[in-house]
């Protein structure tokens, strides 16, 4: 229960300061843009930021979470199975499992997981919100009237979608990997810590 309450403390505090400083960042923006007699522009901008920020909060997190999850159930799985010493794990090792073992018995690991998903995607989405130009140039985008003499496409293309995709499949790559961080690290830590003492069975042939 204190490690649920430290890790809920820890999640607030940087929510905050992040809030804090986004806020601060809006509040600048508002004053120069009224001063200059363009408040539509900021509002433009702040919706576009809002909308990208959520979509991308939303996916990041369902799929960081959902590879979390996963991995979860299944080291859960192996973990009922017999544990089987390596021949070559050194009594150091042993008693490093052990400790993490006693560890992890007292962690809440469905909350830890899915409050790690929910942080590494608000940080994938205030990164993704500096994109805001590329998708609005993307949604208004508007014909250019010329060709590309190689490929035949509407310059507009390389203007107004091209940057868009690209922003999409750097958001994807970047995703993926974290999920198979966040994967490795759940199965890792949970398959070896099997049992509290690791008190496993010997593998055949090696004497005890």
């Amino acid at each position: 229960m204190a490690w649920r309450g430290i890790a809920v403390a820890m999640i607030i505090i940087a929510a905050c300061l992040i809030v804090i400083r986004y806020t601060a960042d809006c509040l600048v923006d508002w004053l120069w843009f009224s001063d200059v007699r363009y408040p539509d522009v900021f509002w433009t901008i702040l919706g576009a930021k809002v909308a990208l920020f959520l979509a991308v909060f939303a996916a990041s997190s369902i799929l960081l979470w959902l590879n979390g999850y996963l991995a979860y159930r299944l080291a859960e799985r192996q973990r009922n199975l017999p544990a089987v010493v390596s021949p070559w794990q050194s009594i150091g090792d042993q008693t490093l499992t052990a400790l993490l073992a006693r560890l992890s018995q007292h962690l809440p690991w469905r909350f830890l997981v899915l409050g790690g998903a929910l942080v590494l995607a608000a940080l994938v989405a205030l990164g993704e919100t500096y994109n805001w130009d590329v998708i609005l140039r993307f949604i208004r985008q508007a014909p250019y009237g010329q060709s590309d003499p190689l490929y035949g496409k509407d310059i507009g293309f390389y203007l107004f979608s091209l940057p868009a995709y690209v922003a999409l499949k750097n958001w994807m790559l970047l995703t993926l990997a974290l999920c198979a961080l966040v994967a490795g690290a759940v199965y890792w830590v949970r398959i070896t810590t099997k049992a509290p003492g690791y008190n496993g069975i010997m593998a055949p042939g090696i004497p005890e």
